[in-house]
Order: C-alpha cells, then structure tokens, then sequence
C-alpha cells in the first residue's frame, strides 16, 4: 500500500465536488445505528451500491491482496517520488488535518510509499514516525530518503518502518496519537477492519486522518473506475463514512471534501466515553463463575438481555466499561462495593455459532467471597472500547480481554467517571 498513481493526471472536467468542513457525531438511537449497518453493507459489498456491487477487495484473503499489491507497487518508487508543487501544498493541508500533535506525538504513515508525507509531519515537528508498508521496495526508499530512520525499533524519536499491514503492528510499538492513510484507503482489503485495528492502536483522544491531494472524486472515477485490482474500494462520502464507523470507537471530527482535496478525520473520544452518556443497567446474575472466572482470574456474571431492551437500544455490539455492584446483603460490605468492571454486549463469536442469542456478560474486576448466581447487580457504562471480535481462539479471547480490563481501569480513575460511583443508582 502506497500512495497510488497520485501524481499521474489532474482531476476530471466538469463540476467541482461537493465542497464541506465541518463536524459529525455518530447517531445513538436504535434506528439510526441500523441505517448506519444498512449504508456500510451496501458500501462494503454485501449488496449493490449505486450502479456497482462493492467487495472488500478482489483477492480472496488479505495475505493475497497484500502481495498483489506488494507486486503492483513495486517499480513505482520513482514515480511517486515526483511530486508537483500543487500537491505538495496539499500534503501540508493533509498534515495539518489531526490537531494537537506535537514533537513527541507518535505518528503512524499507513501506505508510507517512499515516505511523501513523512516531510510534511516532520514540518510540525513530529519526529517519532513509523511507515508502515507492504511493499518492500517502499521500505527500502523509505531508509534511503530518511537515512535516521531504524527499521523497527528502537527509543530515540526517528522514522521507523514496518513491514506488512496495521494488522501485524505488534503490541511493543505502544500507542499512537494519529495514523495517516493517504492516498491509500482506497487500496486495503477490508477499510472497516482496517479502521478498527488502527483505533486500537491509537489512545483516547487519538486521530485518523482519510486522505487524498486529487478529491474523492478524482479515485472514485478515475482510478477505481480504471483499475478495480488496485483500488478495490471507493473513497467514502461523509454518509458512507458515518456508515462505516457506526459500530468502531470512533467518531468523525471533521470533514472537507474539495474538488481536488479529500481529508476525512476521525477520533477516538476522550476516555473512550459515549457520546449518549453512562447506561444503566440492572437485574439477576444469570450466571457467575464459570470458565470465564477462572482463566480470567476475575469475577463473570451474566444479566438477561429482554429486561434490558429500552436500555441497550442504540448501543453496538462489542466491549464497554464502567462500574458493577452486588446488590445484597447476603454478602461482606467488601463485595458489595462498587467496583470496576468490563462488558461484552453480544454473541461472543469466537465460543459461540452466528445465531447465539444475544448475551450481557459482566467481567468485575473484584474477586467475590464467594458466588453470586441469582443475585441482584446494578452497573453502568460508560465508555466503549471496541466491536465484539472473533478470535482464533479462547487463548487469545482471554488475553484480550484482559487487554480491555487493564484500558478500563485506567480510563476509570478520570474524575468524570469516578463521580459515577457516588450516583444515586446504586442505592434504588
């Protein structure tokens, strides 16, 4: 993945494109959440969209398209090393596009190329880069034109480089405060899973930026148009993309669309809190400590869904945090705290077939005198982490779920969430 033919033909003739700059927020409400799920199937290829059936991408899994890519890419370094002075200017607007980034921000460049906007960042003052690319011939331009650059790790604030795709960038890069796809999210497998593995590796309050310095319109019509094989994918319009995000961490801060520009940003929100506000939810353990408990090393409990309804309208499926307590007095004052815990909402896809009902399943990160079946527990959420996932296992389900627990009890010492365990709701 690189910057595509960016630098080869200037935008059609006729009308400009639509021309916007402003903010959006994901919709909350039940209804809006399934037209987001209906635009994003339509979009991503499970049906037709507009004249033209969409696919994730042409080859068959994302090893393939990645060395097809690595294979169509490989003798362009010359050519997108070549850049007019009219998209130079446009790489500094693109550079600019996620706030609040300084001389120690950590910066991923997704489909580096030979490094095109790694001057603009560096412009600045960014300095901790990582390219990240599939195709080796980028990397080797990448260390030639960035002769600091060290090819994985390493402390000191410099360019690195990865090879491969967002999803194999291992958890010892630590996290990021923005990702760069520019030129590029036309040309990945799978943007939604592309977009969800890169927000998981950005902080709270972290940035994507979606870019193009020839206009949405320009790939759309041209280049996706021309050669489907390399740009499997449209750029999205700021419906499709509100679609896309509608079950991601992520909400769109900004988006401006010009004839010849397209710069779509995106963040994480602060604290991973949720834009409709803490949840309450309240009812009887279904069930306590199981297999869960034990490889967890921390109390499981489930709530029955139906009861919940009216309260879990709107929410995605996947993994939130927030506050649980025991609502009994059967038990020492210690267990009846109220105490951190992380929520899967779903059909935990990696232990259960497509069809399972839907589950509310409570990790509290407390460890219970003793268990707690058909007991009364009240919680709130309020913050949302991720998607439900399939894993390739329990072993790797379970680490990340501990992965979750730790983010959460972390983004739950934040004053605006501790307030919560003083609310009025614990004592109904």
């Amino acid at each position: 993945m690189h910057c595509q033919h960016i630098f080869e033909s200037a935008a059609p003739a006729g009308q400009p494109g639509p021309r916007s700059n402003h903010h959006l927020h994901v919709a909350s409400s039940n209804s809006r959440l399934q037209l987001c799920k209906a635009r994003r199937n339509q979009y991503t290829g499970r049906v037709p969209f507009g004249s033209t059936a969409r696919v994730w991408a042409l080859a068959s899994s994302r090893e393939e398209h990645n060395q097809t890519q690595a294979k169509l890419f490989a003798g362009a370094v010359d050519r997108l090393s070549s850049i007019p002075k009219q998209v130079l200017q446009r790489l500094d607007q693109i550079a600019d596009a996620a706030p609040d980034l300084s001389s120690t921000s950590r910066v991923i460049d997704v489909g580096s190329g030979p490094g095109t906007l790694i001057p603009h960042l560096q412009r600045r003052g960014i300095q901790d880069i990582l390219a990240v690319e599939v195709t080796p011939a980028m990397i080797d331009a990448v260390l030639k034109n960035f002769p600091s650059s060290n090819p994985t790790a390493g402390n000191e604030l410099q360019v690195r480089t990865w090879l491969g795709g967002v999803q194999s960038i291992p958890a010892y890069q630590g996290l990021f405060d923005a990702a760069y796809f520019n030129a590029v999210f036309g040309n990945v497998f799978d943007q939604h899973d592309e977009l969800l593995r890169t927000a998981l590796l950005l902080k709270p309050g972290g940035y994507i930026v979606i870019s193009h310095p020839l206009g949405r319109r320009w790939l759309n019509e041209t280049l996706h148009s021309k050669d489907p094989v390399m740009v499997p994918h449209l750029l999205p319009d700021q419906a499709q993309l509100e679609a896309l995000i509608a079950d991601l961490p992520l909400q769109i801060h900004s988006y401006l669309e010009e004839d010849q520009l397209y710069i779509a940003t995106l963040q994480v929100p602060e604290n991973y809190r949720m834009e409709r506000g803490p949840v309450q939810l309240h009812g009887n353990v279904t069930s306590g400590f199981g297999r869960g408990s034990r490889q967890l090393g921390f109390a499981t409990a489930n709530l029955p869904p139906k009861p919940l309804v009216a309260e879990l309208e709107g929410l995605p499926k996947g993994v939130y945090f927030g506050w649980a307590c025991l609502r009994s007095k059967e038990y020492p004052e210690e267990d009846t705290a109220v105490h951190k815990m992380v929520m899967n909402i779903g059909q935990n896809p990696t232990v259960n077939p497509a069809d399972a009902e839907t589950t509310v399943e409570i990790h509290v990160l407390h460890k219970y005198s003793k268990d707690f079946y058909g007991q009364p527990m009240r919680a709130i959420a309020c913050g949302f982490i991720r998607p439900e996932m399939k894993f390739d296992g329990i072993g790797a389900l379970i680490a990340r779920i501990k992965t979750d627990a730790g983010i959460a009890s972390k983004q739950l010492d934040a004053p605006e969430f501790q307030d919560l365990k003083a609310d009025a709701f614990w004592s109904k």
